[in-house]
């Protein structure tokens, strides 16, 4: 049996949670902030906050300087993972192998799964449409590997199902923190004009590992 796997992406999922619970937060810019070395970050923005230009890491004083509506929320910890441990156990429903995808998804191994819903294209529909109606903001895609799931999860823009042995083409029009790559090695690569994984996965592998070290070579 062909395995598949399915990457499933909240990315509010602090904020959904808290909205679904304070339904007064829905229409109004949000944050959630925790105390580093003496100043509050923040951690989590919800989607009207972010297309203010609230974003992850930003000083809450710097941001409420920059946009005084911005109500701030204290972080609880360990609140993300609680929340993925309780969406996995709902999503056993559609596969008896689900595990965390911190800090904010899931991986389901969903080989010999989605006949039972007659396929793949309704799976996805069927999980994605229940997930948002219960609040979440949810992207999930499909495919013959997790890394190429996860990627196409988050940053694919054509389709969310990628059929079997095509992962590669999937991959190459995607930039290359699609390979979940470190920071530093992902500026590095724009700075030389890499901006896809199409523009250097046929680069020799020993000029990769020269330039870029084992990292690199691991997520290609």
């Amino acid at each position: 049996m062909k395995r598949r796997f399915a990457s499933i992406w909240f990315r509010y999922l602090i904020t959904d949670w808290l909205a679904i619970r304070r339904p007064e937060l829905s229409n109004k810019p949000f944050v959630v902030a925790a105390p580093i070395h003496g100043r509050m970050v923040i951690s989590a923005a919800n989607a009207i906050a972010e297309a203010q230009g609230i974003n992850c890491g930003m000083v809450v004083a710097d941001a409420k300087a920059f946009l005084p509506a911005l109500e701030v929320i204290d972080e609880r910890p360990k609140l993300a993972e609680k929340l993925l441990k309780a969406i996995g156990r709902w999503c056993i429903r559609f596969t008896p192998i689900v595990a965390l995808d911190n800090p904010e998804g899931l991986v389901l191994d969903i080989s010999g799964c989605t006949h039972l819903w007659g396929g793949e294209k309704e799976y996805l529909k069927d999980i994605v449409n229940r997930l948002r109606s219960r609040g979440y903001d949810t992207r999930m895609a499909i495919a013959d590997t997790v890394g190429t799931a996860w990627a196409v999860a988050r940053y694919g823009k054509v389709t969310p199902i990628i059929e079997s042995g095509c992962q590669l083409d999937a991959l190459l029009k995607l930039p290359p923190k699609a390979l979940r790559l470190e920071t530093d090695i992902v500026e590095r690569l724009h700075k030389l004009g890499l901006k896809t994984v199409g523009s250097f996965a046929a680069i020799p592998r020993s000029v990769l590992r020269r330039r870029f070290g084992e990292g690199l070579l691991l997520r290609l």
